[in-house]
C-alpha cells in the first residue's frame, strides 16, 4: 500500500512542478506582448490553475498525509513537510492572485493587473523554490 501511495505522491508532485514550470513559460512568452496577449495569458493561467495545478497540489497534500501516517517522523521528514506546506500555502495565495489578475484583465484594469502580476511572480517563486527544496529533501530521505 505504501508503495502505491508513494508513487501517486511522486507523480502528483511531478505534475505540480511541471505545471509551475509550464506556467512560468507562459508568462515569459506572453507577458509584455500587449494587452491582448496579457488577457490571453491571464485566462490561460486561470484555466491551468483550475484544471491542473490545484488538483495536483491537493493530491500531493492528500497523498503526503497518507504517507505521514506510514512513515517514521525523522527530523528531515519534518523539515520536508514544513517546506512543502510553505509551497502549498504560497500556491494557494498564488492561485488567488491568478484569479485576481484575470479579473483585472477582464475589466481592463491594467494598473491593478500589473501590481497583482508583480506580486504573483514573487509568490510563484516561493512556490517553485519550495517544491524543489521539498523534492530534494525527499530524494535525501530515500537515499540509502
Amino acid at each position: 500500500m505504501k508503495t502505491v501511495v508513494l508513487i501517486s505522491h511522486l507523480l502528483c508532485a511531478g505534475l505540480w512542478l511541471g505545471c509551475v514550470l509550464t506556467e512560468a513559460l507562459f508568462e515569459r512568452a506572453l507577458l509584455g506582448k500587449g494587452r491582448d496577449a496579457e488577457r490571453t495569458l491571464a485566462a490561460l493561467h486561470w484555466r491551468v490553475d483550475v484544471w491542473v495545478e490545484v488538483p495536483a497540489f491537493v493530491a500531493v497534500v492528500l497523498t503526503g498525509g497518507l504517507l505521514w501516517g506510514m512513515s517514521p517522523h525523522t527530523g528531515l521528514l519534518l523539515w520536508k513537510v514544513a517546506v512543502a506546506m510553505v509551497a502549498v500555502l504560497a500556491n494557494v495565495h498564488c492561485v488567488w492572485l491568478v484569479f485576481k489578475r484575470w479579473h483585472h484583465a477582464q475589466r481592463n484594469e491594467w494598473p491593478q493587473f500589473e501590481a497583482t502580476d508583480q506580486l504573483q511572480h514573487k509568490v510563484g517563486a516561493v512556490v517553485l523554490l519550495g517544491v524543489l527544496a521539498a523534492a530534494a529533501m525527499g530524494v535525501a530521505l530515500a537515499w540509502p
